[in-house]
């Protein structure tokens, strides 16, 4: 039986949390004092909203290739259906409440409001928007809720996933890193030749990510022997190295020190910003799951509902902040719509993990597991007639 691992669910939620904080931080207007305070000092890291996306990726082929390496995972078939019901269903009733919230509230640009509040819900729905939200498919741009970006890719990289994993079996942790940069390579050669508008999910962006999947994979394959060199590293050791990670995590990639880089294409941006971040998020997985302080404040109840709600919350949380408003601008300060947009997603979120999340799931294990019960039935069925 696989192991659960709490603090990284703990540790996704944390990361969904500061993908909020970004969000709100975007609709503040922002001055020389603000941005030195929370883009350039250790306050960075509660919104890292794009470092938690690639966070996401990397604890995605963790969990998924446990099964794998301990011999019990499923069918092809098996895995598709649960990943179906366990990303696409709740994924598609965000979508659904999303136009909702747009055809009910939207009246407009908000006048004084930031560039993001503004963007957000701009774009006419029409057959295509819907079609393209629907089947995942091609290369757009969501402006009805704008983190939909990464399930696209969440979803395309399952399908593949198990592909991936006959390999990763097979190769030990230098091979397997090594496969993750020539998928990275495979992208920019690809983008190169087809050169496909930058809306963020375009295929080769999806193939990209792929390499993240592929070192949280290895992260999985190699726990235990991790946790052995974990415990024999001194404290000052174990400083240093949160330390590293943090900084490659938040600071050393493309986008943060963006005007060095200017001249660089977004996508290789794209690529470079994600294995630097992947980096940081290897050195966080590793001190979640052995370091008994991270562990312990991981497991705090709180932490830990956060984990629970995390998907809900991420997928639900802009969708109410931009319903909000636009019921609320020039009604209330703007401080106040963010505390009670904050406090209505969580509320929503809590709600969409009970009646939403948790049947998905359940779904996805009847519609895996009925079959073998049906078959169980009918040999002592049979047994019995015999």
């Amino acid at each position: 039986m696989n192991k659960r691992y709490e603090e990284l669910d703990s540790l996704r939620g944390l990361a969904a949390l500061f993908v909020v904080f970004v969000h709100m931080y975007q609709v503040i207007p922002t001055n020389k004092v603000s941005k030195i305070i929370f883009e350039y000092s250790p306050l960075r890291l509660f919104i890292s909203g794009g470092e938690s996306v690639i966070l996401f990726f990397v604890l995605s082929g963790f969990v998924l290739s446990l099964p794998y390496f301990n011999n019990k995972h499923s069918s092809y078939s098996s895995f598709i259906i649960k990943r179906v019901c366990r990303i696409y269903l709740p994924y598609l009733f965000a979508v659904i409440i999303a136009i909702g919230g747009k055809e009910l509230f939207y009246t407009g640009k908000i006048n004084g409001a930031t560039a993001w509040i503004n963007l957000s819900w701009s774009a006419p729905i029409n057959i295509q928007v819907i079609k393209s939200h629907l089947l995942m498919l091609g290369s757009f741009m969501s402006n009805l809720n704008p983190v939909i970006w990464s399930l696209v890719h969440e979803m395309r990289i399952s399908i593949i996933f198990p592909l991936v994993m006959l390999l990763l079996i097979r190769l030990d942790w230098k091979k397997g890193i090594a496969l993750g940069v020539i998928v990275s390579v495979m992208a920019i050669i690809l983008y190169n030749v087809f050169k496909p508008a930058s809306t963020g999910t375009e295929y080769v962006a999806s193939l990209n990510y792929t390499a993240m999947f592929i070192i949280g994979a290895l992260l999985a394959k190699y726990r235990s022997h991790i946790a052995q060199k974990f415990t024999s590293l001194s404290n000052k050791i174990k400083v240093l190295a949160i330390a590293f990670g943090l900084v490659s995590y938040l600071f050393v990639h493309p986008s943060f020190v963006i005007n060095a880089f200017h001249t660089i294409p977004p996508f290789y941006r794209t690529v470079i910003d994600s294995w630097f971040v992947t980096l940081g998020a290897v050195v966080l997985i590793i001190f979640a799951i052995n370091s008994t302080f991270m562990s312990r404040v991981l497991r705090i109840h709180f932490v830990n509902f956060l984990g629970k709600i995390s998907y809900s919350l991420y997928l639900i949380h802009i969708v109410i902040f931009l319903s909000m408003f636009q019921l609320l601008r020039g009604v209330l300060p703007t401080g106040m719509i963010l505390i009670a947009s904050l406090f209505i997603s969580f509320v929503v979120a809590t709600l969409m993990y009970h009646f939403i999340e948790k049947p998905s799931i359940k779904l996805g294990r009847i519609l895996t597991t009925q079959p073998k019960k049906i078959n169980s039935l009918e040999t002592e069925k049979a047994s019995r007639i015999a």
